[in-house]
């Protein structure tokens, strides 16, 4: 259901969308121009994880621009079946997009470590090798929860990870590790975030608390991340890539927005870190808050502009346009 709504939505907004995006690709000549006009649609792309938020989204998107996207279910702790299906279809492209289930919080892998390290570590390793092996540019989306500073300290591609408080964030650090000695495109996201309502979806989730901390932290939005996965196809970088939009948000400000915009009976309470993940807190394990450079994904032509109040009530006005399609 979801999936089939996303494919509507796209296809009824995909160009307006794209001529509209508040994301600003930059190119050095004409040629370049007029290869990302072109979109290069002979690319075959791969989408691993197609079932689930992110890789529905992304598969709906790249099929709305025209490219051939496989998306067959494959388990990715079985490296001959990928590497079996890779070297069949001859992807140009693979971008794996699933991960544990980590729902409805983090903490669920605290008691599934087993089943998230043979995703997120095991299965992410597979899957890029396998791509590796068949000739494929391999994309990686993963995480930046691996940091802890706030607005402190703005983390880069090369900074070194400093909270391991989660299990999730000790095996992001695992994979990140492990695949940096390979030549893949780990695109690192945050607290991903679209103007169409999903139980994984950041609006969904932090609307659903009734007791929220309040720290900046850098956001992906969704609508900016596609389109700057083409650039990325193209361009074919390989390493660590940031991609969160410029400056921060911190959820007392999209609250607001929430109840000026969705639901004016909304309550919530802002409380102190200390409280939710503190003795006696509310969560199993810490939660890490930072906020990410993007000068890195800047030199590479891409923009991904801030979240600032007026951004934010218009995604969600779209938000609220799509509620009656919402998949909870």
């Amino acid at each position: 259901m979801f999936c089939g709504y996303v494919k509507e939505f796209y296809s009824k907004n995909i160009d307006r969308k794209f001529k509209q995006s508040n994301l600003k690709v930059r190119y050095g000549n004409k040629e370049e121009i007029k290869m990302f006009e072109s979109g290069n649609k002979d690319k075959k792309i791969y989408i691993l994880g197609s079932s689930g938020y992110l890789g529905g989204l992304c598969l709906e998107y790249m099929k709305s621009r025209g490219y051939t996207v496989f998306h067959e279910r494959i388990e990715l702790s079985d490296f001959s079946a990928l590497t079996t299906m890779f070297n069949k279809i001859k992807p140009d492209v693979v971008i794996n997009c699933a991960g544990a289930k980590a729902y409805p919080t983090v903490d669920w892998c605290e008691d599934h470590k087993e089943e998230t390290a043979l995703v997120n570590v095991v299965g992410a390793i597979n899957a890029m090798t396998a791509a590796l092996s068949c000739g494929a540019y391999p994309i990686q989306i993963c995480s930046g929860c691996i940091y802890q500073g706030g607005k402190r300290k703005v983390f880069t591609e090369e900074d070194k990870p400093n909270f391991y408080g989660s299990f999730y964030s000790r095996m992001r650090v695992v994979m990140q590790d492990a695949l940096k000695e390979l030549p893949v495109l780990q695109a690192r996201i945050r607290m991903p975030l679209s103007s169409i309502p999903h139980k994984r979806n950041f609006i969904n989730k932090i609307a659903g608390y009734n007791r929220v901390i309040s720290i900046p932290n850098s956001v992906t939005y969704l609508d900016d991340l596609w389109p700057a996965l083409e650039v990325l196809m193209e361009k074919k970088p390989t390493g660590i890539l940031n991609l969160t939009n410029d400056g921060y948000i911190d959820n007392g400000h999209v609250l607001e927005a929430y109840k000026k915009i969705i639901d004016p009976t909304h309550t919530y309470e802002i409380i102190s870190l200390l409280a939710l993940q503190g003795p006696g807190g509310i969560t199993k394990a810490k939660r890490s808050n930072c906020v990410l450079s993007n000068v890195k994904a800047k030199e590479l032509g891409i923009i991904m502009p801030a979240l600032n109040k007026k951004r934010l009530e218009e995604i969600l006005r779209k938000y609220k346009e799509n509620l009656n399609n919402k998949v909870l």
